[in-house]
């Protein structure tokens, strides 16, 4: 008796002393690369695919959105160090220059239905001068918020560049 009591202690301590994942259901952007919650943009494209180069003393990050079985085209806006610098729709991307250092990125998905529900992915990295970065937003089976996921991770630069030369350049704007 003793010894199962104790190994349920275990077992519960174990459980709570796991890393919660980097997502959420939440439509409150708490995280620290994300923006203010209420933020919305609109999404255009235009058929660019020539790459960029740094700014001198830069370095130069790509934020690509791939979806994935999508149900429909959701908007994921881009955080940065807690103001969002951008948006994406569908398969797309665009680049944007960072100063050497830490940084932190927030990409946060959202579907117009279901009354707005939201997903989020954090991640940070640190930027050399001169390099460049690639990250996707991958959204996974948006049929309904409840089986839907939102990841982000850095790519490989060969990946990275191979998925810009498929997908078209967001041009974004953030309404009023």
């Amino acid at each position: 008796m003793i010894k199962s009591a104790v190994y349920a202690l275990f077992l519960i301590a174990g459980l709570v002393s796991l890393p919660a994942p980097a997502q959420s259901n939440s439509a409150t952007m708490g995280f620290i690369g994300c923006g203010n919650a209420s933020a919305k943009f609109d999404v255009d494209y235009a058929r660019e695919r020539k790459p960029a180069q740094p700014d001198a003393g830069k370095a130069l990050v790509y934020f690509i959105e791939k979806d994935s079985g999508a149900f429909t085209t959701p908007t994921t806006m881009a955080g940065l160090d807690g103001k969002w610098i951008g948006a994406t729709s569908g398969n797309s991307y665009f680049h944007f220059s960072v100063d050497p250092g830490v940084h932190h990125l927030c990409a946060t998905t959202r579907f117009g239905g279901w009354g707005g529900a939201a997903l989020t992915a954090v991640a940070h990295f640190t930027a050399d001068a001169g390099s460049v970065y690639y990250f996707e937003v991958n959204n996974i089976s948006w049929t309904e918020p409840t089986t839907s996921e939102v990841n982000l991770l850095p790519l490989d630069s060969d990946e990275g560049q191979l998925l810009a030369s498929f997908f078209d350049l967001a041009v974004f704007r953030q309404k009023k």
